[in-house]
């Protein structure tokens, strides 16, 4: 499955902003532009999609930057791809020029099941589940490179 860099920089971004704020401290654009290699140009224009769906908040100033909103178990996956791009999760839909009975076996076999699936999945996937899972990797690798040291 594809998604749009639009989704991927604004997941990347999100986690990022999850990782490095710490009690009342903002993240910066320019920090989660260089620690991910993204535009930040590009993270001006996806970032206040997340503002709008109520997930971050910006603080301006120079102190300023952006922080989570809400705790990390309560914004699920589904939340965040949606504010970035509601098509992701929604019904296909077919050209009326195809023969209805074709498109009708599509839809109910292929598209409502994998649809169902995705959207469940991201509805019981957290901000919480992926920084668990960065900080999990994190360690994972931090230990296979002290063993490569040791060796």
């Amino acid at each position: 499955m594809r998604i749009s860099t639009k989704v991927e920089f604004g997941i990347i971004a999100l986690l990022d902003i999850a990782l490095n704020t710490h009690n009342e401290s903002t993240v910066k654009v320019t920090a989660i532009s260089k620690r991910n290699n993204i535009s930040a140009k590009y993270l001006e224009q996806i970032l206040p999609l997340l503002k709008q769906s109520n997930l971050i908040s910006s603080v301006k100033g120079s102190s300023g930057g952006y922080r989570i909103l809400r705790e990390l178990g309560d914004i699920t996956l589904y939340e965040i791809v949606n504010a970035l791009d509601r098509s992701i999760l929604t019904s296909s839909e077919f050209s009326n020029e195809l023969e209805h009975n074709v498109t009708d076996a599509i839809e109910k076999c292929l598209w409502e099941p994998m649809n169902s699936f995705l959207c469940k999945y991201t509805q019981k996937t957290t901000l919480k589940d992926l920084t668990d899972m960065y900080y999990e990797r994190k360690e994972y690798n931090d230990d296979i490179s002290f063993l490569n040291v040791q060796i």
